[in-house]
């Protein structure tokens, strides 16, 4: 029988304690020391300020890691952009948003937000109309995981970076979906890690309700929140009969976008005699068990006395499209034209393949009428170009900027491909709006300094944003107030078009209900009135 050698330290003669920690102390620095160059082939098979968690790389990048395939050429362009400006006085800013999903229409809108918010970046450092205020912008993309729970160690690190000298972290932007792992991330970088953080594509009510009522310290908005949209909407469309409407809403709990859209329909239907019709989703992208649920409605809605022309559906957006096929497929009635009116997260509607648009178009030779779906949305391309835009709240320039670069096109001819782009879901022009006006709150801050604001002089002063020094956003002004709100913003209204299958802009909607005053003096200021 063969023995076993005992390879224990031990054993080998010449090797005492004190030769073998120095071997390993040795050994775990040369360790060290080949990582970085490795880059993903860390033991985890993610990299630098990256994790595995729950299957996936969750954490901080440069753009040296690429989350999902659809990000591979946009993350190498800000890969190149951070490497091209680090040696120069530069702050950063974070992306912090899922940078992956196993939805292709998220995947799609994912991408698009981050070539928005890196077209910010490019601009800042290259626009020669922009490039001139320093300090230079490095961009990291932020990822806390597909279901945005693992937002814990991404905001440790973020935490991180706002204290090194190297990296000089001083916002935090994007975030797009309204649910309660939204809200925990942002009081932890505002409230408790002191970190400014300006919210992209958010409606369901995360801010501050006024300057007497901080719940965010250093919080700021870049678009209407859902309250805004519907007093927007109700103003503009006075004529829809709250009497011949319905409300359906989704009853799932910790949902701040669909609690507070229905919350803002309930106010604009109160003279309807109809209760709600209910139903309860299991998450956001989830549509298991509705199908059937939403055919019964068809059915009842149809049923109802006096005629229902105009349902309010607040819902997120693949259960509006599986409510809105049921209605144009199998509704009883029809032969009667419906409108379904919904909020913003209606804007990433038209990219869902499964949305039937030959149902929505009706049938002329059965007679077979249409179902318009309108919704509100935070920005549109068409919204500043059109012969109705009016003088004051936005101007044309900023998102035709945006489409030129987009296009790869003057100020981003250098820019690099950045993958396929499309603006017409607002999430490009929210991203970017949201990464430009972090820019604009670190540079406003710069100014006689050192050319690096401290977190607090930037958190405690966005409503430096207003009058002369607006942020001129592709969305329209974005004019803060002292809550870090923007004040009367535009809010675009669209209508599906089904024929050409694309999101077709209708007009501006105003919360204030018309534009903002013309300065007097022509300087081009917002003017926010006094608030108290």
């Amino acid at each position: 029988m063969t023995q076993l050698q005992d390879s224990s330290p031990r054993a080998r003669p010449g090797v005492g304690p004190l030769t073998l920690v120095v071997s390993l102390l040795v050994l775990a620095g040369l360790g060290f020391l080949l990582r970085e160059p490795l880059g993903d082939a860390w033991p985890d098979g993610c990299g630098e300020r990256l994790e595995k968690l729950g299957g996936e790389c969750v954490g901080v990048t440069d753009g040296s890691h690429v989350f999902m395939d659809e990000l591979a050429e946009v993350s190498a362009r800000i890969k190149e952009e951070n490497k091209r400006v680090e040696k120069k006085p530069h702050v950063t800013i974070a992306l912090m948003i899922p940078m992956a999903s196993d939805h292709a229409d998220v995947r799609k809108m994912i991408l698009h937000e981050v070539q928005g918010a890196y077209i910010a970046q490019y601009r800042a450092n290259n626009d020669p109309d922009e490039s001139g205020d320093p300090p230079a912008i490095r961009m990291v993309l932020a990822h806390p995981g597909k279901t945005r729970e693992e937002w814990r160690p991404v905001n440790e690190e973020l935490a991180r970076m706002a204290k090194s000298p190297q990296d000089n972290l001083r916002v935090v932007f994007g975030f797009d979906l309204s649910v309660q792992s939204t809200k925990d991330a942002i009081d932890d970088l505002t409230n408790n890690k002191g970190i400014p953080v300006v919210g992209g594509a958010l409606t369901g009510g995360i801010g501050n309700p006024d300057i007497d009522h901080i719940r965010y310290k250093g919080f700021a908005r870049v678009v209407p929140d859902n309250a805004e949209q519907a007093d927007a909407l109700a103003l503009y469309d006075k004529k829809r009969d709250p009497k011949r409407a319905v409300l359906v809403e989704d009853r799932r709990e910790k949902d701040d976008y669909v609690r507070s859209l229905r919350e803002a329909f309930e106010r604009r239907l109160r003279g309807s005699p109809r209760d709600p019709l209910s139903f309860v989703s299991l998450g956001p992208d989830d549509e298991s068990g509705l199908s059937a649920e939403f055919r019964r409605m068809t059915t009842n809605i149809c049923a109802t006395t006096p005629p229902v022309d105009t349902v309010y559906f607040a819902g997120r957006p693949v259960h509006l499209r599986q409510f809105v096929n049921a209605l144009a497929v199998h509704r009883p009635c029809g032969d009667r034209d419906f409108t379904v009116v919904s909020g913003s997260g209606a804007s990433t509607l038209y990219a869902d393949e499964k949305l039937d648009w030959e149902a929505l178009r009706g049938d002329t030779s059965t007679g077979r009428r249409q179902v318009v779906v309108q919704y509100t949305s935070v920005a549109h391309p068409d919204s500043w170009v059109s012969k109705k835009a009016p003088a004051t709240g936005g101007s044309a320039g900023p998102v035709q900027k945006l489409r030129r670069c987009l296009e790869g096109k003057p100020p981003c001819a250098e820019a690099g491909p950045m993958g396929p782009a499309d603006i017409s879901d607002s999430r490009t022009i929210s991203a970017h709006d949201s990464a430009w006006t972090a820019i604009r709150g670190i540079r406003i801050h710069a100014e006689g300094t050192d050319g690096l604001p401290s977190l607090r002089d930037i958190g405690n002063d966005w409503d430096g944003l207003q009058g002369v020094d607006k942020v001129e956003g592709a969305s329209g002004w974005i004019c803060l107030d002292g809550a870090g709100n923007p004040y009367n913003k535009a809010v675009a209204v669209v209508r599906l078009n089904p024929f050409e299958k694309k999101p077709q802009f209708v007009d501006l909607a105003w919360p204030r209900g018309a534009p903002p005053a013309r300065d007097p003096r022509n300087t081009g200021a917002c003017q926010i009135p006094r608030q108290r």
